[in-house]
């Protein structure tokens, strides 16, 4: 059935099921996002081939599905969905909308997958290094993903991770679409460099081009708060001291390899990151380690969050110069035995960690200021939100990971000037933020700066094009 935000002057209500577009006929309506509807298909006159995903622009001529469609076409692995076809759909009105046809993914969403079960180090590491082959597969190509994230990555039962919502991207020789300093993405996992380029140029509004470290560094997030179920502080803007991030395993019981991943992909400084081809191998190898197998749960001796909000030294692990032109140089002939070497001990260099502290699962960030955020264009940032009290007898660690604030003001959503009680947000007015409860904020909240928003207006619908499955 198509929802009522579909029908209201759009043309997609005529894509009920049975129709037709091109040579797809559509079974059902999926879901819907920014900037498409994703519909299950099978081709018409072949039922047999199975379903596929079939996305249709919801504005005419969007130039973002010839992007989406360049990258989908040239970048070939295992964790990127497999295109299929491309066409223009003509409404009834006479307009002309493009669509794109891949394969239907049938999956659960990444944070998602982690919740349901006890993943173990090792889980999650290959998990990553496939998202990081995927990665690797892109940038070779020229491509960028620039909306890498959790709620973009499906884990299909066989534990193979496929990354979604390629219309973000770039690809070589595209020409930019938004007049945005940054470009799309998703707030919490901008890379430091853009942070401040989007500072810096506030002003000017020259934009920032997104590169692979902006995908490492995005990856690393998303690896971050899949073991730790939450954040890294965000990036300061300006020259204010960086906060400090907690090493995982203050939080969880990662592995030593896992941590030492993770760190490489949130360095400070892009230089330092891998490339994803070697992350990719680093990845795949401190999977093997002893340590890997242990579950994931909370640290017996997780520091206060709270302190991720002060400034102070960071833990880091460089990932050596010489480590991606080793990899790059000995290509196949890496032997294992290094590359573990690499991923578990990490050179000199060594993760700073705090004094153990008793267990604090209920984090305050009283302290933390939210810092303005520069547009991101809009992409993913939509979630569903039904108002409900949150539960507060489990753990931060075991409760849902919670949901970024979107970057512009939602389907019904209140917009400023906002009244008592409500805070205005990216355009939008927010309830919040809510006392005693802080990120990780839940299915039912909103995350922003480290405390919990509830949205103003109707209720939010999740996005398609954020999970095309």
């Amino acid at each position: 059935m198509i929802g009522s935000d579909l029908t209201h002057a759009q043309p997609h209500a005529e894509l009920v099921p049975g129709a037709i577009v091109g040579p797809w006929i559509i079974r059902e309506r999926w879901d819907r996002g920014s900037f498409g509807v994703v519909f299950k298909a099978n081709r018409a006159g072949h039922p047999s081939t199975g379903l596929f995903a079939l996305k249709v622009a919801v504005a005419p001529d969007d130039p973002r599905f010839k992007r989406e469609v360049t990258l989908l076409q040239s970048v070939h692995h295992p964790s990127v969905p497999r295109f299929e076809d491309r066409g223009w759909w003509k409404s009834g009105s006479g307009a002309q909308y493009p669509y794109l046809v891949m394969e239907w993914v049938d999956g659960m969403p990444l944070y998602e997958w982690a919740r349901q079960q006890k993943v173990t180090s090792a889980q999650v590491l290959e998990i990553l290094a496939q998202l990081a082959g995927a990665l690797a597969a892109a940038h070779a190509a020229g491509g960028v993903h620039r909306d890498v994230k959790g709620d973009n990555v499906l884990v299909a039962p066989n534990q193979r991770a496929v990354l979604l919502d390629w219309g973000a991207g770039m690809c070589r020789g595209a020409k930019g679409i938004t007049d945005t300093v940054l470009p799309p993405g998703t707030s919490s996992y901008r890379a430091p460099e853009a942070v401040r380029w989007a500072w810096a140029h506030r002003k000017t509004g020259e934009p920032y081009e997104a590169g692979p470290p902006d995908d490492v560094y995005a990856l690393g997030v998303t690896g971050y708060r899949l073991c730790t179920g939450t954040y890294p502080p965000a990036p300061e803007e300006g020259s204010l001291p960086q906060r400090r991030l907690l090493p995982p395993r203050e939080l969880s019981t990662v592995s030593v390899g896992l941590e030492r991943m993770l760190l490489a992909c949130l360095s400070q400084d892009r230089q330092a990151r891998p490339s994803a081809a070697a992350l990719a191998i680093g990845l795949s190898v401190a999977g093997g380690a002893r340590d890997a197998a242990a579950p994931l749960a909370p640290a017996q001796a997780a520091a206060d969050t709270d302190s991720t909000s002060r400034p102070g030294p960071q833990p880091h692990w460089t990932w050596p110069s010489w480590a991606s032109t080793a990899i790059a140089a000995l290509g196949g002939g890496l032997t294992a035995g290094a590359v573990l070497l690499l991923a578990v001990h990490g050179g000199s260099e060594k993760p700073t960690t705090a004094p153990p502290r008793a267990p604090a699962w209920e984090p305050s960030v009283a302290d933390e200021q939210p810092t303005p955020e520069a547009p991101d264009g809009g992409v993913g940032e939509e979630a569903l939100a039904s108002v409900q009290d949150a539960t507060k007898t489990m753990p931060r660690f075991f409760l849902s990971y919670g949901r970024p604030m979107p970057s512009t003001p939602q389907p019904g959503q209140k917009k400023p000037p906002c009244e008592r009680g409500q805070k205005a947000i990216n355009g939008a007015c927010w309830f919040g933020p809510l006392k005693g409860q802080s990120a990780p904020c839940g299915d039912t909240m909103f995350d922003y700066a480290g405390e919990c928003y509830l949205a103003t207006g109707e209720p939010l619908r999740q996005p398609a094009s954020e999970e095309p499955r």
